[in-house]
């Protein structure tokens, strides 16, 4: 199915590099290797994913141009990304890098010390952003030219394979009080995985506790105060992402669904015949055609400049819970295969629960929407 309009020339052409990639070297790798989930690769399989992609060009094209990379904008990554999850690929995640996140946002030292071995691929950086549910929160104190920075973080995703911790926690400075981000090396005294997570997509966390770890007022991103904001733009940017990945798995699903219901049948003819199972079909394509029309309305007007936070969270909770309906259905009309563990589409559907959870419940999303909406709302009247 063909987005609701059609993609500019060059973002064409590098979705058409990617799919040519993920078709002629990394699907094949994964078979090779055997791998059923990204948190069963191995390192060395991650490095090579990293380095092909990189040679084929396509690793550091959502990367800033002034730092060497492609600057592909909000619409470019999210037509990617999509096409990256339509594959199938176990490791496709793996393919575009990150744009450096919050690291953008330091001093040009910062940069040199951080950014830049990150946008390489020499360092590994993870986002440190959720407390645990039953505490402490994390603070840090002021000591002379550093902070001591207590507390617990979960859900830290890669953390175990990380060696930088973008670590947001609640100062405490006086008159200066707020959030800000830390970059703590993960080998810095005091840091400890508690415990490594794997979740039900097969993703790697860690839970980390920091005790009393000195950082230097130089590793602060930013300053006393934009932690949380920095965090959130963070998040936004990610959940198109996910938007992203939400549709390309529909996409993946439905057209697995299509080949495999009008195949014969032991019942003589094939299942697409029947008129209950082409309205379960209809309802999916249905679902995916609405979930992609956001999402691509809402990169359009990112990508035009305009502020889309929210459009971007309607698109990002459109989207997983959408493809959580494609899914199921598609089990439905499989049968009994499908819940065999083996099954692609019994593992597909590990992986998508916990999106509809990950940047933001559904629930929470749709308190965001209608807070949006208000303040829009109350700010012009």
């Amino acid at each position: 199915m063909l987005p609701p309009d059609p993609l500019p020339a060059p973002l064409e052409t590098l979705r058409q590099r990617a799919r040519s990639f993920l078709l002629e070297e990394l699907l094949p790798a994964e078979r090779r290797e055997g791998v059923a989930t990204e948190g069963h690769a191995t390192p060395a399989l991650r490095r090579w994913v990293r380095t092909r992609a990189e040679a084929a060009g396509l690793f550091r094209l959502a990367q800033p141009v002034e730092l060497g990379g492609g600057g592909l904008g909000p619409l470019g990554r999210l037509a990617l990304h999509e096409a990256i999850a339509a594959s199938g690929a176990v490791l496709g995640g793996l393919v575009i890098g990150g744009s450096g996140g919050l690291l953008r946002h330091g001093t040009p030292a910062q940069r040199e010390r951080f950014l830049l071995p990150v946008l390489r691929g020499e360092l590994a950086a993870a986002f440190a952003f959720t407390d645990t549910r039953e505490g402490p929160r994390t603070t840090a104190t002021r000591a002379g030219e550093a902070f001591r920075i207590s507390g617990v973080k979960s859900f830290v995703t890669d953390g175990p394979a990380a060696d930088l911790l973008l670590t947001v926690a609640r100062v405490a400075d006086g008159d200066r009080g707020g959030t800000a981000v830390f970059v703590v090396p993960k080998t810095a005294p005091g840091v400890t995985l508690r415990r490594t997570l794997e979740t039900l997509d097969g993703a790697v966390h860690g839970e980390f506790e920091l005790r009393d770890v000195v950082v230097s007022a130089a590793d602060m991103i930013g300053e006393v105060g934009q932690g949380v904001p920095r965090a959130l733009e963070d998040i936004v940017a990610t959940r198109l992402r996910m938007a992203a990945t939400a549709c390309g798995a529909g996409a993946w699903t439905l057209d697995w669904t299509l080949g495999q219901v009008d195949r014969p049948h032991r019942s003589g003819t094939p299942l697409a015949d029947r008129e209950g199972v082409q309205a379960m079909l209809a309802d999916s394509a249905m679902d995916l055609y609405a979930a992609r029309s956001v999402a691509y309305t809402a990169a359009r007007r990112a990508e035009s400049g305009d502020s889309a936070g929210a459009e971007i969270t309607m698109a990002k909770a459109l989207a997983t819970e959408a493809v959580a309906r494609i899914v199921d259905r598609a089990i439905q009309l499989s049968g009994g295969a499908a819940v065999v563990e083996s099954h692609p589409l019994a593992r597909l559907y590990c992986r998508i629960r916990s999106w509809r959870i990950a940047e933001g419940t559904t629930e929470v999303l749709r308190l965001t929407i209608a807070r949006d909406l208000l303040a829009r709302r109350r700010g012009s009247a």
